[in-house]
């Protein structure tokens, strides 16, 4: 039988050009660190004083190490950390964020006293002009089956169903039940990770995490949470979730993407995953549809992309099987008008 790692905790820390937050988070990081711990630094290519920060503190903290690279992203450098873990748990700290004295060791505790694969938190937004915002749980997250963690999890972080779509029309805002995806708030096994080969998507720029949540949990047997804000998240304008948004070619790839890491999901979930998410789908085609109509895409390179995501059998099949209603005329008229003119239009025209 082999010995156990000496090392329980990997905590992750993806840098790139973060000087003026990461002194505040290494701080937190480390005064909150349990005993037999190691915090690993990816500097991705920074061109600020990310990394000279990293090394003064490496000079007074043993725990931590430091790797470097060209700029290749956040999920590429998450993933050079997970290849040198050696952790029987598994963090993820964003290097402008900060923590909770008891984040560790309290969702340490709660995963082995669940006995659990998994584990989230409650969390709080410092907002840019000051105000902080608690982000409570959506929902008890207390499973002991895939099949449990499948239907009451992944169903909320991977995309919108079309029962999600029917509760809209009925009145129930869309985000209602939906969590947020990112690794940060949760809490990993390195094995499950290792034995499924699960890695970050460095193909996706925007909602990796939900695609790497949504691997991990497909081969969890449990999960538990705490529904305590132990993660503090500190929104900027120079974040991914703001500025790719901004850029229509980029995000409307990304789309693509998304849609490619769906479908990956779909064959190891054995179909769980597409039902979860055929009304994303069709939202996605209507954004990228609306980003040429108000000239943000050009059309040369939109029509190439709907082309392409419409030449999926999943996008074909949610498009033609989205539920419609007269309590939304907008929607349903734009859902009727792809499933008469745009498919048959962009299949014909090269």
């Amino acid at each position: 039988m082999n010995n156990p790692s000496p090392i329980e905790l990997s905590v992750i820390i993806p840098c790139w050009n973060v000087a003026p937050w990461l002194p505040r988070c290494l701080e937190d990081v480390f005064a909150a660190l349990p005993a037999r711990s190691e915090v690993i630094a990816v500097d991705d290519g920074s061109q600020d004083e990310t990394l000279e920060i990293l090394e003064n503190f490496a000079a007074r903290h043993k725990e931590l190490k430091i790797f470097s690279q060209q700029n290749f992203g956040v999920s590429a450098a998450r993933n050079r950390a997970l290849d040198a873990a050696s952790g029987e748990f598994i963090f993820f700290v964003d290097p402008d964020d900060g923590v909770e004295p008891g984040f560790f060791t309290e969702m340490l505790e709660r995963m082995k006293s669940k006995n659990a694969d998994y584990c989230i938190c409650a969390f709080k937004t410092l907002h840019a002009h000051g105000s902080v915002k608690e982000e409570k749980l959506k929902g008890v997250y207390e499973f002991s089956s895939s099949d449990a963690v499948a239907a009451g999890y992944i169903s909320r972080i991977i995309g919108y169903s079309f029962d999600s779509v029917k509760r809209f029309y009925s009145g129930e805002p869309l985000f209602t039940r939906r969590e947020m995806a990112s690794v940060w708030r949760a809490c990993f096994k390195r094995s499950i990770i290792e034995n499924a080969h699960i890695k970050f998507d460095e193909t996706v720029s925007l909602y990796e995490d939900a695609i790497f949540n949504a691997e991990y949990l497909l081969s969890a047997q449990s999960m538990t949470c705490i529904d305590k804000p132990l993660y503090r998240v500190t929104e900027r304008d120079s974040g991914a979730m703001r500025t790719i948004p901004r850029n229509a070619l980029k995000l409307a790839r990304n789309k693509l993407r998304l849609l490619s890491a769906r479908r990956r999901l779909d064959a190891i979930s054995g179909g769980k995953i597409r039902k979860m998410c055929e009304g994303s789908v069709v939202f996605s085609v209507l954004e990228i549809f609306s980003l040429m109509a108000r000239f943000k895409l050009r059309w040369s390179d939109g029509k190439a992309i709907l082309r392409e995501y419409l030449n999926s059998a999943e996008t074909r099949s949610a498009l033609h099987d989205f539920p419609l209603s007269a309590k939304k005329p907008v929607l349903a008229a734009a859902v009727l008008a792809l499933r008469l003119f745009y498919p048959r239009a962009i299949k014909k025209r090269k």
